[in-house]
């Protein structure tokens, strides 16, 4: 995913810094990935393109265990964060780890960077253990997410954004295909949650890595166009995401 590390490269601190500053935010976006995997206190789990280590925080968040090894194509992006186990540079395309080598495999809002999406697929089931699950989790095609990235975000970046983002059907066919036996595939209306708008703002300038010339009025005004809702207390941006998982045949 050339496309994947070009992007983080340049903003994958930005990427960090707004999870770090804010790890509740996308809490039930990681809690609905993780709900797949069925991990116990000895999984041996793999996060691919895991970035600054956001979703495996959230995993000892819950009182689960962090990922065993956390890989991701940017180097500069794994450096930005934490991570608990093993991390290294790794295509999710082209993992270099041995067959069934892990009891879970995840892999969070990166699919839509992928240039050959059924490789990704095929890699997440391979490297999983007979018994264990690989769970993939990314933004619905033509839902108001999907339209905010490659609208609003587009417009406001500097490499822009051009995310391919699939229906159920087709992530369903691509687990298939791949392998993928007893197959969980579900759509999830979710929220990404804050005390208040400023806040809301400020997150979505560094996850993004958004152009400094864009402004706190442009954003909410994107927002609110997406849907958000609320005010001081408690703030929505309404998120829709598609996590599928599958067992290794």
């Amino acid at each position: 995913m050339f496309e994947y590390q070009t992007l983080f490269d340049a903003r994958g601190d930005l990427y960090s810094r707004a999870n770090r500053r804010y790890p509740e935010a996308r809490a039930e976006e990681a809690a609905a990935l993780l709900s797949h995997l069925a991990l116990t206190p000895s999984s041996r789990w793999l996060d691919v393109s895991a970035g600054g280590g956001y979703l495996s925080e959230r995993a000892v968040a819950q009182g689960l265990p962090p990922a065993r090894v956390s890989c991701d194509e940017s180097l500069p992006f794994l450096r930005s964060g934490t991570h608990s186990g093993r991390v290294g540079a790794a295509r999710a395309a082209d993992l270099p780890f041995a067959d069934g080598r892990f009891d879970g495999v995840a892999c969070l809002a990166a699919l839509h960077h992928a240039e050959d999406p059924e490789a990704v697929f095929r890699e997440l089931l391979r490297v999983t253990a007979p018994g264990g699950r690989a769970a993939l989790g990314d933004v619905a095609e033509d839902s108001e997410a999907a339209r905010f990235l490659n609208g609003f975000v587009d417009r406001h970046t500097a490499p822009g954004h051009h995310g391919r983002f699939y229906t159920l059907r087709t992530l369903v066919g691509f687990l298939r295909r791949a392998g993928g036996i007893s197959i969980h595939a579900e759509s999830v209306r979710l929220s990404w949650t804050f005390d208040s708008p400023d806040d809301a703002t400020l997150f979505c300038r560094d996850l993004f890595g958004l152009e400094r010339s864009t402004t706190d009025g442009e954003i909410r005004h994107a927002l609110d166009d997406l849907g958000a809702t609320g005010g001081a207390g408690r703030f929505h941006i309404p998120w829709t995401m598609l996590q599928v998982s599958a067992a290794r045949a």
